[in-house]
């Protein structure tokens, strides 16, 4: 009988502890409720739909505010990387994650998730409707394929895990094709670069690194002068005409967030900068103007800051996360451009900026207008969508046709 007290009571004083605990916590999120208010409207207004219904709307805010309050947790961090010093110690490859399902340590040391299979077939309907209005108004059309972290659906993986985004990214190109749709895969150009795998893509985050994203372009550069009648010039593309600077132990990419620096690393970040002289401007959302070198136009500097934590999206630093972008290069003459893009694009398009004229970049996560009327008023001599292997959700496929 006493026994029995003796547990009742252990269970108590546990369950007092945890509710110690989370009370605490409680009181930790309610004294930052204006950081946590802002976090919540930036991630709700990030994942924004056109026409949304109610039901739609309430999943969006309850996503946003889970992720807030998850963000602003007192302690979190400390937690985290208790939680990747555990999983290290245990030398455990697969950690699982409410946001990615799971995430996996490859045998090149970086975090990779695996992309579910996609019906790319209903995407093919939008598609069309871009391209055909676009080919109505003289306005051709070329889709990019972009890669995915992972070069093929195992290597990486346990063995027991699939990822399909290459098998959705072969499906969708052959489907444009057979529409003839023009298609350009950098995948295997990308792949077969001679850059090592860490090389590629950062260890802790999903994107390419800066100097695969720049030999993309290079490669863009090379197939619009070949196929669609630019004359780019090609030096502006040659790595030997730019400094490298690499900031070491300077970033921690998204998927490092979710594991901790103990278990996932920090990542080594490289800017690339032109040795040439430079002139440009760059309208941002209609609103703010930049102007001045490469550097001072399109460089968001701030990210560069030393000070600033780990957790910087020091990626974005070539101007990101924006609905709509105008890069006017004052040193070229001509080459006008429009880019409908996902985050891959970010360096790819400021890049580009240097070899063209006008280059126009829009994300229709962010961007409203009618796609294809933008196109038409504008009068690009070409239109590129470039997406990566792992971009097949409705989203990224509604150009608002309809508005």
């Amino acid at each position: 009988m006493f026994r029995g007290l003796k547990i009742n009571s252990k269970e108590k004083a546990t369950a007092l502890v945890f509710l110690l605990i989370i009370f605490a916590m409680l009181a930790g999120i309610l004294a930052h409720p204006v950081a946590i208010g802002v976090d919540f409207r930036d991630k709700y207004r990030a994942n924004a739909i056109q026409n949304p219904t109610y039901e739609a709307t309430a999943r969006r805010a309850i996503s946003a505010l889970e992720s807030a309050i998850d963000a602003g947790t007192p302690g979190r961090t400390d937690f985290l990387e208790l939680y990747g010093l555990a999983q290290l110690a245990m030398d455990k490859k697969i950690v699982l994650d409410p946001n990615y399902g799971a995430l996996y340590k490859t045998p090149y040391g970086q975090i990779a998730y695996a992309a579910g299979e996609a019906y790319t077939e209903k995407y093919l309907g939008s598609m069309y409707d871009l391209v055909n209005s676009l080919l109505f108004a003289n306005i051709p059309f070329l889709y990019v394929q972009a890669p995915f972290k992972l070069p093929d659906a195992h290597s990486q993986l346990p063995p027991t895990v699939t990822d399909y985004s290459n098998a959705n990214a072969d499906k969708f190109i052959a489907e444009l094709t057979s529409a003839n749709i023009d298609c350009f895969d950098l995948r295997p150009l990308i792949f077969n670069s001679g850059m090592t795998q860490n090389e590629l893509f950062f260890n802790t985050d999903h994107h390419w690194t800066i100097d695969a994203a720049f030999f993309a372009t290079g490669q863009i550069v090379k197939k619009l002068n070949s196929d669609y009648g630019f004359d780019i010039d090609e030096s502006l593309y040659d790595i030997s005409n730019y400094d490298r600077k690499t900031y070491e132990k300077f970033f921690i990419g998204a998927m490092g967030r979710r594991v901790g620096r103990i278990y996932g690393g920090v990542d080594d970040f490289t800017l690339i900068t032109p040795k040439f002289d430079t002139s440009l401007s760059l309208l941002e959302d209609g609103n703010t103007l930049y102007k001045g070198s490469f550097e001072d136009a399109v460089l968001k500097k701030e990210l560069l800051d030393e000070n600033a934590p780990l957790d910087t999206n020091r990626y974005a630093v070539y101007h990101g996360d924006n609905a709509e972008l105008v890069f006017e290069n004052n040193l070229v003459s001509k080459g006008k451009i429009l880019i409908i893009k996902d985050s891959f694009g970010v360096p790819v398009y400021s890049f580009l900026s240097l070899g063209l004229h006008e280059v126009r970049a829009i994300d229709v996560r962010l961007f409203k207008g009618n796609v294809a009327e933008y196109a038409e008023k504008y009068k690009p001599d070409l239109v590129i969508l470039m997406y990566n292997a792992d971009c097949f959700y409705d989203l990224m496929f509604d150009f608002n046709m309809e508005n």
